[in-house]
């Protein structure tokens, strides 16, 4: 459930153009406290399907074909949630289609949000870049004979691969089987085996990590075992792992494992977001890869020299956006100064900026409604690459 909503699945969605038509965003909250059973749970999502119906009813900026195809959307989703999507562990859904796109998407989130309905050229993805921010962090955990993964955010973890082998069976056969060799000798056969268990561990994180990036790698176990795995790692894995975990290996659940990870993440969290403030500082006070302010970063945006985009938690503002080359402003309206075209009226340019953050491969963070040093920069700051 949590890694379906990593910077890369953020950036395939806010990535996903429609040239003949709209795409639908469609939020669901489906938090337990207000929707425990299956029928509240039902009729919540009904409510905010046809929510999405009277939304498309009521545009007037669609045309005949992509209202007819909008309604067309809305029913694919109804059917696929009334059918065959198990919506049991997810506190809320974040739901995409369209038809000219060739996209359908229904993503079970783990944690709650606002119900929200959107349709734009692309996928809203702003509310899912709040969650976990988008970061992905593995759990690694070892002992002598069994491995598991864990992936996910804050919010939630999913295990992706388990794996045990009869380490001391194959020894204990060997021994009997040779009655009379020394303990000494049996004793070095199960450190064989266990070292021959931990390459196949680390020979698979190696082949893993080509495929996906990771905020950090967590290791849990027997501190000895993790210790002997962390000599085999891959230099790249290597440089990933950033902290231990105590935790049972084999049987404890994914809650449980996030529940142990969770005060070691949240200080790896909280260092790496005070590193990029700092960072963010110094580049303000030497005018160099920094700005602040709503307008700056906007323009950063559509220059697409954002390496990082920094929001305060909570922060919206009104703005304009050009339809033809996508240059987005502050003011109420008007032409785009770029190519003279009239601009949009947006009515959360800061939703806009961050689909355009992660259409060019940069980071989003969002920082807590009380954080000062985000506040007094004008509630959104960038790094930039250049």
């Amino acid at each position: 459930m949590a890694t379906d909503i990593t910077t890369d699945r953020l950036r395939e969605l806010a990535e996903t153009r429609s040239a003949q038509g709209k795409v639908l965003s469609v939020f669901i909250n489906l938090d337990p406290r207000e929707f425990a059973t299956p029928p509240a749970r039902a009729t919540e999502i009904s409510s905010v399907l046809d929510a999405a119906a009277r939304t498309i009813r009521d545009a007037d900026d669609l045309t005949t074909d992509e209202r007819t195809a909008l309604h067309s959307d809305v029913e694919r989703v109804r059917t696929a949630l009334r059918n065959g999507v198990d919506t049991k562990e997810a506190r809320a859904l974040a739901v995409f289609a369209s038809q000219p796109a060739g996209l359908f998407e229904i993503l079970k989130l783990p944690r709650s949000v606002d119900h929200k309905v959107a349709i734009s050229e692309s996928p809203c993805v702003e509310p899912l870049a709040r969650i976990g921010t988008g970061e992905l962090w593995w759990l690694v955990l070892v002992d002598r004979k069994h491995a598991r993964l864990l992936a996910g955010t804050v919010d939630g973890l999913v295990e992706l691969w388990r794996h045990e082998d009869d380490v001391l069976g194959r020894v204990d056969s060997a021994r009997s089987d040779q009655d009379g060799r020394s303990e000494k000798r049996y004793e070095r056969g199960v450190e064989k085996e266990v070292d021959v268990h931990l390459r196949g561990v680390a020979t698979e994180l190696t082949q893993r990590l080509r495929d996906v990036r990771v905020a950090g790698i967590l290791l849990g176990g027997p501190k000895e075992t993790t210790g002997h795995l962390g000599s085999l790692l891959h230099a790249d894995v290597t440089k990933c792992v950033k902290g231990h975990v105590d935790v049972d290996v084999w049987n404890s659940g994914a809650d449980a494992v996030l529940a142990a990870a969770r005060p070691v993440l949240d200080e790896l969290i909280a260092r790496r977001d005070a590193e990029l403030v700092a960072r963010i500082d110094e580049g303000l006070g030497k005018g160099g890869r920094a700005v602040a302010g709503l307008s700056d970063v906007l323009t950063a945006v559509h220059e697409r020299r954002i390496d990082t985009l920094v929001i305060q938690e909570g922060f919206t503002a009104k703005g304009t956006r050009c339809p033809q080359c996508g240059w987005m402003g502050v003011s109420a309206g008007g032409q785009c100064p770029a190519d003279g075209t009239q601009t949009d009226v947006v009515d959360n340019i800061v939703e806009t900026a961050v689909g355009r953050a992660f259409g060019q491969d940069a980071r989003v963070r969002f920082l807590g409604a009380d954080d000062e040093a985000i506040e007094m920069k004008g509630s959104i700051v960038a790094l930039l690459r250049f």
